[in-house]
């Protein structure tokens, strides 16, 4: 695989796995509120896939490691925290 293929491949692996992770957290948050096992499972099994997926994207697009988890950190953090606050204000 060429270069540039691995590079496309691998954002399409990381923005894949990001969406995964972030509405995995939110559906777990949402999912505590009622007694919906299968919602907290699903929502779990996003995490894990997300995860799973991110090492992928990880290995494909071969950034140096520092830069790749603070890219990651903030793009699992920022939509979780933009959402968390409506979030909250529902649950109320």
């Amino acid at each position: 695989m060429s270069k540039h293929f691995q590079t496309i491949a691998g954002n399409l692996w990381y923005f894949i796995s990001v969406y995964l992770i972030d509405f995995g957290i939110l559906g777990v948050l949402f999912f505590s509120k009622f007694e919906s096992r299968n919602g907290r499972f699903g929502s779990a099994a996003a995490i894990v896939v997300g995860v799973a997926l991110l090492m992928r994207a990880r290995k494909l697009l071969d950034w140096h490691r520092a830069f790749f988890w603070i890219v990651t950190m903030l793009a699992i953090a920022f939509p979780v925290g933009i959402l968390l606050p409506a979030m909250l204000k529902w649950w109320q």
